[in-house]
């Protein structure tokens, strides 16, 4: 899966791109990044599977060992009680992640053939550890910086409590659009030949 199935329209995932990722303001901090480029997504072990074909369901959890993200990122507001403007490039090195997924399709006639398509995708992710490297947070201020990303890493899960609603989001976004590339050219029966 790292490489993709170009002819099965199934793209890479090794990197996982999304162009923008937003975090809507929440505890006074709203974050934007770009071109945000994900790690590791190749190695993920699927630990549970239940698909319920007459209500066509499909939920899924994975896990992943490491998560390595690399982005643009553009932050205002405040962090850990400190005001922040800043630009530059965004580090993280997650571990542990795990992921539940739901996946719902529907089943539809096109040109007197049944297809399927899938109409919501939602997951919920859990970061198990990690650490996170912000540039120019403090517009340079590498005191103010070192003492923040400290506190910031110490308390990394109460920060991506924060943030991880618009990853989660984005992810689903992402992956539902993948999901109905793939199967859109081929008739249920092609994907389920049972």
């Amino acid at each position: 899966m790292s490489a993709g199935v170009p002819e099965c329209n199934i793209p890479s995932i090794e990197p996982l791109v999304m162009n923008e990722l937003i975090s809507e303001q929440s505890v006074g901090l709203s974050l934007t990044a770009n071109n945000v480029k994900t790690y590791g997504c190749s190695s993920y072990t699927v630990t549970s599977l239940k698909v319920n074909m007459d209500e066509q369901t499909y939920e899924f959890d994975t896990e992943f060992p490491l998560l390595s993200i690399e982005a643009q990122y553009n932050v205002s507001g405040k962090l850990l009680m400190m005001p922040v403007n800043g630009a530059g490039p965004l580090y993280a090195n997650l571990t542990n992640c795990k992921s539940k997924t739901m996946l719902k399709g529907e089943l539809y006639d096109r040109d007197g053939e049944t297809y399927l398509r899938y109409k919501d995708l939602s997951l919920h992710i859990q970061i198990g550890g990690g650490s996170i490297k912000i540039e120019n947070l403090f517009r340079g201020d590498k005191f103010i910086s070192d003492i923040v990303h400290e506190s910031l890493n110490k308390n990394l899960n109460a920060f991506l409590v924060e943030l991880m609603p618009a990853v989660e989001r984005a992810l689903a976004s992402t992956f539902l659009e993948v999901g109905n590339k793939i199967v859109h050219p081929y008739t249920y029966k092609q994907l389920f030949p049972y």
